[in-house]
């Protein structure tokens, strides 16, 4: 496993808004995944721009990490505009996952809320034929291609396990991004992502805790310092040890419960 850096703590946050260039904030970047020992980082275009930083603007020097490139986002493809609007999006992603030697580009499902059934199934079409074309593209780079599992119908593409895993049936080169703490918010089980994954093509976990509770929020309900959530954890990573998967933490609190989740996670799987 490779463990990589999503967030970077509320405090660095604060920290990061208050340096002067790009220069210095890149730099802030490597320092502060070094100090916490992670072994990548995981490149979020709307959570840099946050930052003050554009993700064409890269330095060389961020390739001593596995670096991977999360093209997350709300995407609307429900017609050939905008399916050309997305593809310009994607190649200008690949342009900089190939000049840093990134080793992954992750998708969020487009949106369908408000479609009509035919709207529906006419974003799943051409959603599959961009993932197909981009994919087969991702592998000549020897980069992956991942879709990340939200399932949130009537706001995303898939509302189940069993749409998205119908979905991935038909994509040969595409990589699976299990979304934990979204999944098990939504009603599915350490066993249940197990179950479902055992025996497919996961490239990356995006990990931070969960509760899920009665009424609770989503932004209350996840994004969790490990430990301040329900999701047994050692359970789940003891089925996913591959060395190329990508470990990503996903979590919004202190500098202190970021490092100490990391910690834990890799106690997890130490043995």
């Amino acid at each position: 496993m490779i463990f990589s850096m999503d967030e970077i703590g509320l405090e660095n946050n604060e920290k990061i808004s208050g340096l002067k260039n790009e220069s210095e904030k890149w730099a802030f970047i490597t320092k502060t995944a070094r100090a916490y020992c992670f072994e990548g980082i995981h490149i979020t275009p709307s959570l840099y721009k946050s930052f003050g930083l554009d993700t064409n603007n890269i330095p060389i020097s961020i390739n001593e990490f596995h670096l991977t490139y999360h093209f997350g986002g709300l995407v609307n493809v429900s017609t050939e505009s905008e399916c050309s609007k997305y593809e310009k999006e994607l190649d200008n992603a690949f342009n900089i996952a190939i000049r840093h030697d990134m080793k992954d580009i992750s998708l969020h499902p487009p949106v369908i809320e408000g479609f009509t059934n035919d709207e529906k199934l006419k974003s799943s079409e051409l959603f599959s034929e961009i993932i197909r074309k981009w994919s087969a593209y991702a592998k000549e780079k020897n980069i992956t291609l991942s879709l990340e599992t939200h399932l949130y119908e009537p706001s995303f593409l898939f509302g189940s396990y069993e749409h998205y895993i119908n979905f991935c049936n038909g994509q040969k080169n595409m990589g699976i991004l299990i979304d934990v703490s979204h999944n098990y918010f939504s009603g599915y089980n350490e066993q249940d992502i197990i179950d479902t994954f055992r025996n497919k093509n996961v490239t990356a976990l995006h990990i931070s805790d969960a509760l899920r509770l009665k009424d609770e929020d989503i932004r209350i309900g996840t994004h969790l310092a490990i430990g301040d959530g329900q999701i047994d954890f050692d359970k789940l990573l003891s089925h996913f040890k591959n060395d190329n998967i990508f470990v990503v933490l996903e979590i919004k609190s202190s500098n202190a419960k970021l490092k100490s989740s990391l910690e834990q996670l890799k106690n997890y799987t130490a043995v």
